[in-house]
């Protein structure tokens, strides 16, 4: 049975976590011999793991201290595929299995590098691109999950025609019966108001105070009072909530922490909005175009504009730009996109689909 090692650092709630999950689920289905791999214990996603699906932790808290442990897992381990997530963990990885090379390697970026670290020191990015640039062509192959993220690999020294592009597969949700919705959103779901939602982790990177400063703005120049759901959790709190406080809209906006299904909530949404900085793919616009949820978004990079075929199927507004955002949202409540367009487009990110472009890659060999 064809071996494969799915590696990364936890299993915590994320984007980059759920779609292992989906890929991991779908080899698992097809016969394969599948392990998810991680540094950390942390786990939250257990009950979404196919129970054919083996889980390993190397039960360390640092990438650092996982080396050695790494080390040993790949020597005692029959593995025929090794597939990496996310720099440094990547690069770890190709360290490692030039020694002890008795696997195929595989690589999965998922993030814009030069964004995600731009704040860094010039040493460190520096090394960040001098190592990407050595090392990247000891792997099999490359997988970006957008042309945004590719581009920024070949930027840092990678061929091109090592990386292969495929998108990141959405989880299709289960059929809810009687959903039970948190009492804390009774004011969202049951308002008459135009209703708004984002979803993400409430990091810097998706700048949700862009998001509240359109809201505030949209209040100033249109008639409609807006609702909007803010589904995630993360480090920004207490930023956000003194932002949305200084701006007079605790009424409006509503931060209920992380749900583990929001499938149900964009479902009753009138508009999706993401407001990133940067995205390397943008996996909740594809959730939300399955629920045939019109989607407004930053242009941010590639991800999102290569989602949405360079706005036929949605809106794109300036990055960090509130008064344009706003604008932006009246023109998308006015004028939704057609559903059926929005969900036949969402089918292109199905597991099935992105499932067997992984699978032909692994089959029909590498680079």
């Amino acid at each position: 049975m064809t071996s494969i090692v799915f590696f990364l650092y936890s299993l915590d709630i994320g984007g980059t976590e759920k779609v292992l999950v989906q890929l991991a689920n779908y080899f698992a289905g097809k016969n394969y011999k599948v392990t998810i791999l991680t540094v950390s214990d942390s786990n939250h996603l257990t009950d979404l793991i196919d129970k054919k699906v083996q889980i390993s932790s190397l039960g360390r808290n640092t990438i650092k201290s996982a080396f050695f442990p790494l080390i040993k897992y790949v020597k005692e381990s029959d593995i025929d595929y090794f597939i990496s997530n996310v720099w440094p963990l990547t690069l770890i990885s190709i360290l490692i299995l030039l020694f002890v090379r008795k696997t195929k390697l595989l690589l999965i970026e998922h993030g814009i590098l030069s964004e995600e670290f731009k704040d860094h020191g010039f040493f460190f990015r520096k090394l960040q691109t001098q190592s990407i640039n050595l090392f990247y062509k000891f792997a099999d192959n490359v997988i970006a999950v957008s042309e945004g993220v590719k581009q920024d690999l070949v930027n840092m020294g990678v061929r091109s025609s090592k990386i292969a592009v495929i998108y990141n597969p959405l989880f299709e949700p289960d059929i809810q019966v009687n959903y039970s919705y948190p009492k804390s959103l009774e004011s969202w779901l049951s308002s008459s108001s135009k209703k708004l939602i984002s979803v993400g982790r409430l990091k810097e990177s998706k700048n949700f105070p862009n998001l509240v400063r359109a809201i505030s703005s949209f209040h100033k120049k249109y008639s409609p009072q807006l609702k909007l759901l803010i589904l995630g959790e993360g480090e920004e709190r207490n930023n956000l909530e003194t932002l949305i406080e200084k701006e007079g809209l605790k009424d409006h906006i509503f931060l209920p922490g992380w749900i583990k299904d929001p499938y149900p909530f964009l479902e009753k949404a009138d508009l999706f909005v993401l407001s990133s900085d940067y995205e390397g793919f943008g996996l909740v616009i594809a959730e939300a175009m399955y629920t045939g949820t019109t989607v407004v978004s930053t242009d941010c990079v590639s991800g999102p504009r290569e989602i949405l075929k360079n706005g036929e199927l949605g809106y794109l507004c300036e990055v960090n730009n509130p008064d344009e955002l706003a604008d932006c949202i009246d023109n998308a409540l006015n004028n939704p996109i057609d559903k059926k367009k929005l969900i036949d487009r969402a089918k292109d990110f199905s597991i099935t689909n992105i499932g067997k472009q992984y699978q032909e890659l692994l089959t029909k060999g590498f680079n």
